[in-house]
């Protein structure tokens, strides 16, 4: 379930993003993705008037669910590279005045002044990226001093089997026959549609292109080497730990302020 990032550009002329938001908001029903939303939407510790940055928001299922949740008043910035991701985000997220999504690339300069935003948070996206530090670099430079970065990755050895099991798992945990019947009455809908193309296509496009060399997932080690060298760059009490199933890794850091 590696949909957010689509962020590969031009280069992917395939244009497979754009065919993935057709199915990647299956996602969104499953537990497991619900929780790391859940996770990614505590770690923000969103206050009122602050500016938050969804670097990769895909089809917007960070903002739809923040939307259900008790939050202050925020202003959302999602970005995405691809026009068919965004136009599903504006679709779901039109009700909702604090969201605003735009087209940008994170593979190149951003479009943002300096100290820009006070949150700046990107869910699957770091693995597809061209140079990741550049992109890292950019991040941190229109974060605010301490700002809070969180970042969600999935492992090498990502595979849909275990969020599959985990989600069965915490279906059969639902209290009441009739919440937890139609719970998986609604899972079995889901894998039979959407589910199944989301599936194929991280099977056999996404995986590939990992084992291409094209994509590039980080296990632990990877992932602390990756943020200790921007550590001179000012960022600091960096919190990694597994989420979605075990398949993903949740990283939160904060941008100290310049001595």
């Amino acid at each position: 379930m590696e949909g957010h990032a689509s962020q590969v550009t031009e280069h992917d002329s395939d244009r497979f993003w754009d065919l993935y938001s057709r199915f990647y908001d299956s996602v969104y029903h499953l537990m497991p993705y619900r929780k790391l939303l859940w996770d990614t939407y505590q770690a923000l510790e969103l206050q009122p008037g602050i500016r938050v940055l969804d670097a990769g928001c895909g089809t917007g299922n960070l903002e739809l669910f923040i939307s259900e949740k008790p939050h202050p008043p925020v202003e959302i910035e999602g970005v995405d590279y691809s026009q068919a991701m965004l136009a599903r985000a504006r679709s779901k997220c039109r009700d909702l005045s604090f969201v605003e999504f735009k087209r940008c690339d994170l593979n190149r300069p951003l479009p943002y002044p300096d100290a820009s935003f006070d949150r700046i948070v990107s869910v699957n996206v770091l693995y597809a990226l061209e140079k990741r530090d550049d992109t890292m670099r950019e991040l941190l430079r229109i974060l605010k001093p301490g700002g809070r970065l969180v970042i969600t990755s999935p492992t090498p050895e990502f595979s849909i089997a275990p969020l599959l099991l985990d989600h069965m798992r915490r279906v059969r945990n639902i209290w009441g026959f009739s919440r937890k019947a139609r719970r998986v009455l609604g899972s079995i809908s889901i894998l039979a549609t959407s589910g199944v193309g989301s599936i194929i296509l991280n099977v056999f496009v996404i995986n590939r292109r990992e084992n291409a060399g094209r994509y590039h997932s980080l296990d632990l080690t990877d992932l602390e080497a990756f943020l200790a060298r921007h550590g001179p760059s000012g960022i600091g009490d960096v919190r990694i730990q597994p989420a979605l199933a075990q398949q993903n890794l949740f990283a939160t850091a904060t941008k100290m302020a310049a001595a």
